[in-house]
């Protein structure tokens, strides 16, 4: 009666998704399931919202289902499983999932490497007198940094394993090792800031971390083969009030005619300006940058399709051309990557 009717599901499921609409996206991957609830991408789409929702019991029991139908993305699906089990600090389970998982034969290097580093957190996090008692009670010092509690030792951090672990694995680590770092860290964090080796990204992360954690008001950082300073009491911190501007200067012009491609656009500026910082922005112009992550967006081909972008924003080419030229440059460093 209702012809192609899980595919065209699955697309306004998807369509919602990458609109970040959690709520109805997550309906309409219920809807699918309804009809089959062994449906492979309903389920993976079904867990992402879930998580993204807050709602990891749902998550949970989709991931569940995924790993039992043997998915042919298992090990992106368990490292989503993983990690829903350290956000609800449940270390046993997720130490006894690793266990049966490491048994498997002819697993990945890259994800055996994984496993030990997830299984050295656990074991770490399970110790901790904290994880028993109070571990988020967090104080300051007269300075107004994070001070640890009297007596109480530096925690260990296996640096070296993170410094050599892949990107994917380094923004799973750091994020679950956010709230462990303190000041007496702040050596190590400064050399993996400025090892050339380590990917931007992570880079960030770290910084969003030692600010959170009040650990420093300002540390040196290697990107883009410089070294720069970043201040992170600043409110130029991750460049947000360019980022703001860049995104409503976007969305002013191209929301009506095409959200789909502003939210592109958005999100490839979203990630440049947090991750280009601490270097400084030329040119430090919204409408310039807006035109020029939406000509990404666009994939416009012609000399004519930029002018009219161009003209719709305000730009010149020439300020357009500068802008090019410093993203161009940067990319070379694996921007994107």
């Amino acid at each position: 009666m209702f012809p192609n009717l899980e595919e065209r599901l699955l697309s306004k499921a998807m369509a919602l998704l990458e609109e970040k609409r959690y709520e109805p996206a997550r309906e309409r991957f219920g809807n699918l399931l309804e009809i089959n609830l062994r449906n492979v991408r309903a389920l993976y789409g079904w867990a992402v919202c879930s998580i993204e929702l807050g709602d990891y019991q749902q998550a949970e029991e989709a991931i569940t289902l995924l790993l039992e139908e043997d998915t042919p993305y298992y090990y992106d699906v368990f490292r989503l499983y993983l990690t829903i089990l350290i956000e609800r600090k449940d270390y046993k389970a997720a130490l006894y999932e690793i266990e049966m998982v490491g048994n498997k034969n002819d697993l990945p290097q890259e994800f055996k490497n994984f496993l030990d580093q997830m299984e050295k957190f656990c074991r770490i996090r399970m110790d901790e007198p904290s994880h028993h008692s109070e571990n988020r009670a967090i104080s300051l010092d007269e300075s107004g940094k994070r001070a640890d509690k009297p007596g109480r030792e530096k925690m260990s951090i296996d640096w070296p394993a993170l410094e050599k672990a892949n990107t994917k694995d380094q923004l799973l680590l750091i994020h679950n090792l956010a709230d462990r770092l303190r000041a007496t860290h702040l050596p190590e964090i400064k050399r993996f800031l400025l090892d050339e080796k380590q990917h931007t990204e992570i880079k960030t992360m770290l910084l969003c971390a030692v600010k959170e954690g009040n650990l420093a008001k300002e540390i040196p950082v290697r990107k883009f083969g410089h070294i720069y300073h970043a201040h992170l009491e600043s409110d130029e911190f991750l460049n947000k009030h360019l980022a703001d501007e860049i995104e409503r200067t976007i969305r002013k012009k191209m929301d009506s005619d095409n959200p789909t491609l502003a939210n592109l656009a958005v999100e490839m500026e979203r990630m440049f300006t947090m991750n280009v910082y601490p270097k400084p922005v030329s040119p430090n112009s919204a409408h310039v940058w807006a035109a020029v992550f939406c000509l990404r967006a666009l994939a416009v081909d012609t000399q004519d399709e930029k002018e009219k972008v161009l003209d719709q924003f305000g730009v010149k080419d020439d300020d357009y051309q500068c802008a090019d030229r410093f993203l161009r440059e940067i990319e070379t460093y694996g921007l994107w990557d």
